[in-house]
């Protein structure tokens, strides 16, 4: 099966997909792992004025709201800080290419917790990541989606999930959760679940329950640090 017959069997009947991917092989995960990282490059290009502008006005404000710096002081701190900015660039544009591949690797750690551990099976960690790599090919969509609304609006706080509901302050514990939970990023974990049935050899189902619950675990930690980063900037 072709590549692009996989990215659009993806959408339209996953489990074709997973079928051809389930057999322990690196190089099966090497062409979505590597279509991620142009992914994240090419989506960075696309918004990096604008990451850099939110960025830059965070930071401003965070420095001339800070009652902790003197007002002497504050200018040479925002000269200083913008020479870093200038400098973190490259930093940002490898950020962008790794970010999709280290969360499959992160997500297939999870799924192979779940499948091994808590489930009882016998799959290996590549089976995992060929499954979940795949399954991550819907940043092209969340992409293509994302991006437009988010340059329209200038923002990067666009959501497609319970974070359109604005509860709560920005940093918040109970916002921060609501952000996390986004219809793409569930229809991640249904694919990741699906795959596990593949797998594993047995219904979907189970391995969507156990992979829901330990993902929404990981969004209330997530939510938990955030709004304990938070509560420290402020």
């Amino acid at each position: 099966m072709s590549i692009l017959a996989n990215v659009i069997n993806l959408y339209t009947a996953p489990s074709k997909v997973f079928e051809t991917v389930k057999d322990f092989a690196w190089k099966k995960a090497i062409v979505p792992l590597l279509i991620l990282a142009v992914l994240g490059v090419v989506s960075f290009w696309a918004i990096q004025d604008l990451v850099t502008g939110v960025q830059y006005d965070a930071a401003i404000e965070r420095i001339e709201n800070s009652s902790r710096i003197a007002d002497d002081q504050k200018e040479e701190i925002i000269a200083k800080m913008e020479e870093k900015m200038e400098g973190a660039q490259i930093t940002s544009w490898v950020a962008s290419m790794l970010g999709g591949p280290v969360t499959v690797f992160f997500m297939a750690l999870i799924a192979l917790l779940v499948g091994n551990t808590i489930m009882g099976g016998g799959a290996k960690y590549g089976q995992l990541v060929n499954i979940t790599a795949w399954a991550y090919m819907i940043n092209i969509l969340e992409s293509i989606v994302k991006i437009p609304l988010m340059l329209n609006k200038w923002s990067l706080e666009v959501y497609t999930g319970l974070g359109v509901l604005g509860i709560g302050e920005k940093g918040s514990f109970i916002n921060s959760l609501l952000a996390s939970i986004d219809i793409f990023a569930i229809w991640r974990i249904v694919l990741i679940a699906i795959g596990m049935g593949i797998i594993y050899n047995k219904k979907a189902r189970p391995y969507l329950i156990a992979m829901l619950v330990t993902w929404l675990v990981l969004q209330l930690i997530g939510a938990g640090f955030s709004s304990i980063i938070g509560g420290i900037a402020g």
